[in-house]
């Protein structure tokens, strides 16, 4: 847990170097971070780059003001408006009959490929703001690690979040092991910049900026590790046949991995032992057994036809969607049962061109959206 004493430190006391006013606006380096001190006063804080130099831009705000997210190459900036998050994500969702699930796996910073996936499938529009009307989206985790613009994905989630609520839609964030790593003070995977922004801001570790006295840490911690989206399982690794053997439910899965990113330590026996799974390679955010090759990268016996059944029979679901696993094309495992969702986000080398994919439902036909706009669909759909 992040003492007071640190936030206080971060968000009142910071010895703050404030950019002289001049005709070209400092360039947008990381941020916004917004947290609050003891007194619950919000402030929000902005690494900018003005002559070469980083300095940190500091202001009050309060939840209901709206607050800039820079713009990051193409990509305008945009306004979002604070609000603080307290809702748990729900274990179930109900996806309607004429309501389409575009599901979009391990975004890990690449903002400008995310966006341009999005904008091309009318996800969102060029401002980037909510364009897909009723329909449900819905981010398999890993937002934050190796790319350089996790801050900004994160906003863009909270504020489509937001609007797709109001024109009746739905955007959901499932929290994939990355996330879980950041929340927990693991920084392996941080694209260097990361490992700076924590020293500019006074901060003692980057952690500390995603703590929960932060309004965006306080936000993940709601968020679900497994949600059953209509018929279809959603969650970033996988379920293994041994969730089914210990009869854990969907509110277990999650309930355990909220307690795991508040750092709870003291937990009764019974629930120890479910918390030492969850949070493990079997569990939720980690597990790995739906593909071959895995075993002989030293992971998890591959899942049976049989496994999978009995996983759909136990959650009542007609499919498991997945990320965490890089797959070339989007790719329907089990005849259809599981489908790997993650197309690694990069660009060609030779051309430039986005290379990323989301999983399109409509009508209970899957088809891969591709970030070029174009749909291909895949053989069959989920029983």
């Amino acid at each position: 847990m992040i003492g007071a004493a640190n936030m206080t430190r971060m968000f009142c006391t910071l010895a703050l170097v404030w950019s002289i006013a001049s005709a070209a606006a400092p360039a947008a380096w990381d941020g916004p971070y917004v947290g609050h001190d003891p007194a619950n006063q919000w402030t929000a804080l902005w690494i900018e780059s003005e002559s070469g130099s980083l300095d940190v831009r500091r202001q009050k705000v309060s939840l209901g003001d709206e607050i800039d997210v820079p713009s990051v190459g193409s990509r305008p900036s945009f306004k979002v408006r604070l609000r603080d998050s307290t809702e748990l994500a729900p274990d179930i969702v109900e996806l309607p009959p004429s309501s389409d699930l575009f599901v979009v796996a391990d975004t890990h910073g690449e903002y400008e490929i995310a966006t341009e996936l999005l904008i091309r499938h009318r996800i969102i529009d060029d401002e980037l703001a909510w364009s897909f009307g009723k329909g449900h989206v819905v981010f398999l985790g890993d937002v934050f690690d190796r790319g350089q613009h996790q801050t900004e994905l994160l906003w863009l989630i909270y504020k489509l979040e937001a609007e797709a609520h109001q024109a009746g839609g739905r955007v959901d964030l499932i929290l994939g092991n990355h996330e879980s790593m950041v929340l927990l003070g693991d920084e392996r995977y941080l694209h260097p910049k990361y490992l700076r922004s924590p020293r500019l801001l006074n901060a003692p570790g980057y952690k500390t900026l995603w703590g929960t006295n932060t309004l965006l840490g306080r936000w993940l911690r709601t968020k679900a590790a497994v949600m059953k989206i209509g018929d279809y399982l959603c969650l970033h690794g996988g379920l293994s046949p041994e969730i089914v053997d210990r009869k854990l439910t969907l509110q277990t899965l999650n309930t355990t991995v909220r307690d795991g990113l508040k750092a709870r330590h003291a937990l009764p026996q019974a629930e120890a032992h479910n918390f030492t799974f969850i949070m493990g390679p079997n569990g939720p955010l980690w597990y790995r057994g739906y593909f071959a090759d895995m075993r002989q990268q030293g992971g998890p016996a591959q899942a049976t036809s049989e496994d999978i059944q009995k996983i759909r029979t136990h959650f009542d679901a007609r499919a498991i969607l997945v990320g965490h696993t890089r797959v070339p094309t989007i790719t329907a495992l089990y005849g259809d049962k599981v489908v790997a969702v993650q197309v690694y986000p990069h660009r060609e080398e030779a051309s430039g061109e986005a290379i990323m994919e989301a999983l399109l439902i409509k009508s209970g036909k899957f088809f891969r959206a591709k970030a070029n706009g174009s749909l291909e669909p895949l053989d069959g759909k989920a029983e």
